[in-house]
C-alpha cells in the first residue's frame, strides 16, 4: 500500500518520499528507533510540507482536501473490498499482486475523483474563475474539467456567467 500512497502524494504535487511504510515487532526496538530516526532525518532535509515542491500553502490545502475527499468515496471504498476478495480468493498476497491489481482497478478513478474534487473546491475557493485558469491550475484536460463541471451545474452546485464558474449560493 506504500506505493498507493505515493502515487496519490505525486498525483498531488508532493514528494512521495514523505512518506513511508515499515514493519518494526515490539522485539524489534533499534530497528524501530532507526526507522523513526532515518524518517526524521529525510523530512528535515526535505523541509517544511509545501516549501520545496513550490506549493502554497492555500493551494496545498486545495489539493490535499480533494485528495481527502476522493479517498473518502463509496465508489472508491467499494473497490478496495472487491480488491480484498480477490486476494482472499486467490490467496496471493505478495507486493507485486497487490500493486498490479492497485493499478489495474483503482488508479484511474482515484485520480479521476482527486481532479474532480478539486475542481469542484477551486470553484468553491477561487470563483468566480474562468474556465481556462480553472484548466491550467488542475493540469488536466479541458474536456474533463467541462464533464466535471457539467456534472455541477446538474447538481446545482455550480453556476456560470460570463465565462466565468461560481459556487451556487443555494446548495
Amino acid at each position: 500500500m506504500e506505493g498507493f500512497v505515493k502515487k496519490i502524494l505525486t498525483k498531488i504535487g508532493i514528494d512521495n518520499s514523505r512518506f513511508v511504510l515499515k514493519w518494526a515487532s515490539a522485539a524489534e526496538g533499534p530497528r524501530f528507533v532507526k526507522l523513526i530516526t532515518d524518517f526524521t532525518d529525510r523530512i528535515k532535509s526535505i523541509g517544511p510540507l509545501g516549501k520545496p515542491e513550490g506549493i502554497s500553502k492555500d493551494e496545498l490545502q486545495i489539493k490535499l482536501l480533494a485528495a481527502k475527499s476522493a479517498l473518502e468515496k463509496t465508489k472508491l471504498r467499494t473497490g478496495f473490498g472487491k480488491l480484498t476478495k480477490e486476494f482472499r480468493k486467490e490467496s496471493d498476497y505478495s507486493d507485486q499482486i497487490i500493486k498490479d491489481k492497485v493499478n489495474k482497478k483503482l488508479t484511474k478513478s482515484i485520480s479521476t475523483e482527486i481532479a474532480r474534487n478539486e475542481t469542484l473546491l477551486r470553484i468553491q475557493k477561487e470563483g468566480p474563475i474562468h474556465f481556462d485558469d480553472l484548466t491550467k491550475k488542475i493540469g488536466i484536460p479541458g474536456t474533463d474539467i467541462e464533464k466535471y463541471v457539467a456534472a455541477f451545474r446538474k447538481k446545482g452546485l455550480v453556476t456560470e456567467a460570463d465565462g466565468q464558474l461560481s459556487a451556487s449560493s443555494h446548495k
